[in-house]
């Protein structure tokens, strides 16, 4: 399993810990090795990433139609 381990405050009690956090669940909460209070890490408090946006066509260029691409040429 891929991650790093990382350092953290237990807002709590005060005291620094090292835990590991998996690269698959940056959001997953941590919990105190000292006094088991379980927090949310900075990760888990970031906003998800927005989708980028769809690609423009430029101005002038013929736009593709998905019937011409699938349409059989006729029998003769």
């Amino acid at each position: 399993m891929k991650g790093t381990q990382q350092k953290f405050t237990c807002p709590k009690c005060g005291k620094v810990f090292t835990a590991w956090r998996p690269d698959e669940l940056p959001g997953a909460p941590v919990k105190c090795y000292f006094c088991g209070n379980t927090f949310q890490d900075e990760a888990a408090k970031r906003p998800p990433l927005a989708a980028p946006p769809p690609a423009a066509v430029p101005a002038g260029a013929p736009a593709a139609t998905p019937a011409a691409a699938t349409a059989e040429p006729k029998a003769n």
